[in-house]
């Protein structure tokens, strides 16, 4: 029988790196100006999906992130924001 691993352990993630965020939205045009407003840097956004009834849209933001602390922000930023839904 397999040792089940240890869930509570934190990843080991190595900064610099590019992180991707799912950011959803109800307006296309404004969670896009949304993600730009928050990081006020170079990102990626990329269109991912929409909603079965069309409500709903999904981004894809890559972002170069020095720090967890960074990453967090830039979530906690994201999340906070008027015209964003929901940040993954």
């Amino acid at each position: 029988m397999k040792e089940l691993k240890d869930f509570d352990q934190k990843v080991q993630i190595e900064y610099p790196t590019i992180w991707r965020y799912k950011v959803i939205g109800e307006n296309a045009r404004k969670t896009r100006e949304a993600i730009e407003s928050v990081t006020n840097r170079p990102t990626t956004i990329t269109f991912s999906k929409q909603s079965n009834r069309g409500k709903y849209q999904s981004f894809n933001a890559d972002i170069m992130v020095h720090s967890e602390e960074e990453r967090e922000k830039i979530y906690q930023d994201l999340k906070k924001h008027e015209d964003i839904k929901m940040v993954l």
